[in-house]
């Protein structure tokens, strides 16, 4: 498990330092910050004098905020070469320029200290909000983000804080699993090997409970040794993919969490001469680019990238311009698309 960034006071004062430095709480900083809401004199000049002495910079930004917009959004994505954030940044950069608004990209390389500096930097720009895209499970960062900056419109795509008040739109990853297997085992198919992506991240743990229950359902015993988790590269699934594939009892069929993925799963039967689907049934997930371009084309599950970026946008211009922090969620279904890569499973399918 990756280390949480933890950052270091010296460099960047939070209003929570601030609140403690005063002896106050952090929604009576920000009422002082933000000149809203009646503060005694008193407490008034306590804020601003740890403000001046821990030279908190944060005040300039919260000011800056509350007499006009930047129009400008934090965009924090785990990695611009994955086809599927490609996809989605480009859809919520003309959503939000049909708004007047730009975007500030930031590719942290699923890279905890990477999003924290980001963060910080993001701030210091005083963007009007910030969308993350597929954080982990557990990400300190957002939680710290709320805690300092209660105010700062903040939308989740992809991912759910059950514990924070900001707005979530995701898709069901659980349901598109459960659609990926369910079509694979209607095909015949029980030896079914699961390639994921980072464990930390939502979509895996979520792909991999619609995976489980599926087996479950049909009692299938689930094979330790059939589920991988790793990275949503395509070089992570050539490599696991080669290793199923050379195993005596190599599945009959591949479900890959990601079109990437799938994509280094067909490279991996193609070296070791296994013929998709004749051989290999293969579902993907995302739906992006690859899907036909590949071939034979890939069975996959279809991510509504554009509907879900699209929306991120019209939430986030929805709180700004209105002032209000409200807890939404928007919840999308994914759909099975069937293409050439998986067929039914004959009694004497060819495994070598």
């Amino acid at each position: 498990m990756r280390k949480r960034f933890h950052k270091d006071v010296s460099v960047v004062v939070t209003i929570k330092e601030v609140a403690k430095e005063a002896n106050v709480s952090i929604s009576t900083v920000s009422r002082v910050l933000n000149k809203s809401g009646y503060t005694s004199e008193k407490t008034k000049e306590k804020v601003l004098n740890a403000v001046k002495k821990l030279n908190y910079q944060g005040s300039l930004v919260a000011a800056a905020m509350k007499k006009k917009q930047t129009l400008t959004l934090g965009l924090i994505i785990p990695d611009i070469k994955n086809i599927f954030y490609s996809d989605l940044t480009r859809t919520i950069e003309d959503r939000a320029n049909s708004h007047g608004f730009n975007i500030f990209l930031c590719n942290t390389d699923n890279n905890l200290q990477k999003e924290a500096e980001y963060i910080h930097l993001l701030i210091a720009k005083g963007v009007d909000g910030i969308i993350f895209s597929s954080p982990e499970v557990d990400d300190g960062n957002i939680e710290e983000l709320k805690e300092n900056y209660p105010e700062l419109p903040v939308v989740i795509l992809g991912g759910k804080f059950p514990k924070l008040i900001l707005n979530e739109v995701v898709v069901d990853n659980v349901d598109g699993a459960y659609k990926a297997m369910g079509h694979l085992l209607d095909l015949g198919h029980k030896d079914i090997a699961f390639i994921g992506g980072d464990p930390e991240t939502y979509a895996s743990v979520e792909r991999h409970k619609g995976y489980k229950m599926a087996l479950n359902e049909r009692g299938i015993q689930v094979k330790d040794d059939y589920v991988i988790f790793d990275t949503f590269y395509i070089q992570s699934g050539y490599e696991n993919a080669k290793r199923l594939l050379q195993k005596n009892d190599r599945p009959t069929a591949i479900f890959a969490v990601s079109d990437s993925i799938a994509v280094g799963v067909y490279k991996a039967a193609r070296e070791l001469n296994i013929r998709i689907p004749e051989q290999l049934s293969v579902v993907g997930f995302d739906d992006s680019q690859y899907a036909e371009i590949l071939y034979p084309m890939l069975t996959t599950i279809r991510t509504p990238i554009k509907e879900m970026g699209q929306r991120a946008i019209e939430i986030m211009v929805k709180a700004i311009k209105e002032k209000q922090i409200i807890k939404e969620t928007v919840l999308f279904y994914p759909n099975l698309i069937e293409r050439e890569s998986t067929m039914a499973i004959e009694a004497d399918h060819p495994k070598k």
